[in-house]
Order: structure tokens, then C-alpha cells, then sequence
């Protein structure tokens, strides 16, 4: 199996099938992050964009999800997806290890999806998260293949992230664990959020 960090090299289109096919996935996230209408969201990575719509849909109008992407071609692929359906999207280009994304209050969620084992330090992506401002009361939901699973889906299992070694990472920056589980398509999640101190 071939392994490709970034995933510009394996073509958009083919991203968003694999996207499209674990929606039922996205579903069972945004009911553990208990995504509600109203919400801002903030998207992690969105390549092709089809989590960062259903996001949108559950938000609303009176919601609102902002994308940040390091990809201009996701962007661009995006960008062309979004005028096929009126939406309250907002796409920022930017590297999630040091972009300031903020919104005009802050942050009710994070989704962080399949993004961290194609990163080059989690651990820079995780406190410059954790150090934004605009992201302090957010819940935070970081969702990867499990390295204990079969491998028969998604990146090669030594490739993988460690549940154990994102847990001790996230609570070493200062997040504190809500909750944490095993899911469909070889994945498990965490639910953080930043601990409520100055």
C-alpha cells in the first residue's frame, strides 16, 4: 500500500470518493461532538471538503464553518465544489502547525479528522491549537486509523498514530480528555478541550 502524506499527489477526486464513503463515519462525529445548528466550526484539513459540508448542514445559516486548508489545489477543488450548493463556508489557506485562524467570537468545535498522521509534528498542530485564542473553549474532536486494527483501509498501519501516545500528548500540552472510543472503518476518536486555566 502506498502511503501518501500529501494527499495533492493521490488526486482530489479520488479523496473524495474515499470521503464520501465514510460519511456514515462524520455522522457518528457529529453526534459525539454534539454539533448543533448555530455552531462554529472549525474544520482542520478539509481536502475535498465533503465532511466540511455535512458540517455546514448541521450548522445552518445561523452557523458557521471555516476550513483551513494547506493545500491551494484543495482549495481550488473546494472552491468549485461550494458553487454547486449555496453555503456559509469560509476557506483559509494555512498550514494548521502555525495559522491563527479566528472567528468573530470563538469556536464552539474543532474537528481534527484523518489530518494529524499526514502532519509533520501533531505534537505543533495540537499546541498551536491549543494556544489560539479563539479556539480556548472549543471542544475538540481529533478522529485517526487505529494502528490496531487490520489495515485493510487507510494509511499502512506503521504509519498510524498511537490512540495511547495522542492521549499523553493532548493532556501534556494541557487538554484534558472528555471521552474516547473505537469506531467504524478502523478509527478511534478523542473528545479535548483546553483546560480552563489562565
Amino acid at each position: 500500500m502506498v502511503f501518501h502524506k500529501n494527499l495533492s499527489e493521490l488526486g482530489w477526486e479520488k479523496v473524495k470518493k474515499r470521503q464520501l464513503h465514510r460519511l456514515p463515519l462524520v455522522d457518528e462525529w457529529i453526534e459525539l461532538i454534539q454539533m448543533k445548528s448555530g455552531y462554529s466550526v472549525l474544520d482542520i484539513g478539509p481536502g475535498p471538503g465533503v465532511f466540511t459540508q455535512r458540517y455546514a448542514k448541521v450548522v445552518g445559516i445561523t452557523g458557521k464553518v471555516t476550513a483551513l486548508e494547506k493545500s491551494e489545489e484543495a482549495i481550488g477543488y473546494l472552491t468549485e465544489e461550494l458553487k454547486q450548493a449555496e453555503s456559509h463556508i469560509e476557506i483559509i489557506l494555512g498550514d494548521a502547525e502555525n495559522a491563527v485562524v479566528h472567528d468573530q467570537g470563538s469556536f464552539d468545535i474543532v474537528m481534527l479528522t484523518d489530518v494529524l498522521h499526514h502532519t509533520d509534528s501533531p505534537a505543533r498542530v495540537l499546541k498551536n491549537l491549543y494556544n489560539n485564542r479563539h479556539t480556548k473553549n472549543a471542544r475538540v474532536l481529533i478522529a485517526e486509523f487505529d494502528p490496531k486494527s487490520e489495515g485493510e483501509i487507510g494509511p499502512p498501519l506503521e504509519k498510524r498514530l498511537r490512540e495511547n501516545d495522542l492521549y499523553d500528548l493532548l493532556q501534556h500540552i494541557g487538554f484534558t480528555i472528555l471521552s474516547s472510543g473505537k469506531q467504524m472503518f478502523e478509527h478511534y476518536y478523542i473528545i479535548a478541550i483546553r483546560n480552563q486555566r489562565t
